[in-house]
């Protein structure tokens, strides 16, 4: 009987359409708890907040981006 292998919907859904690359990224303690209260309220991930706190840190206030 063969077992494990890959199933078809099995396993955690990608959050991104995109490869992701991991980083480690050292942050002073005030700051991670503000980043871990807004990801909390907002119902994110860590890493999903950083990547929408980014988003909107380079945009302006048009919605364009502000950095290019």
């Amino acid at each position: 009987m063969a077992r494990g292998g890959f199933r078809e919907g099995a396993g955690r859904k990608k959050e991104y359409n995109e490869p992701v690359k991991k980083i480690l990224l050292g942050l002073p303690e005030s700051v991670l708890k503000q980043l871990d209260s807004y990801a909390s309220a907002k119902k994110l991930s860590r890493p999903k907040a950083v990547a929408i706190l980014v988003e909107q840190a380079m945009m302006d206030q048009s919605g364009n981006l502000a950095i290019q």
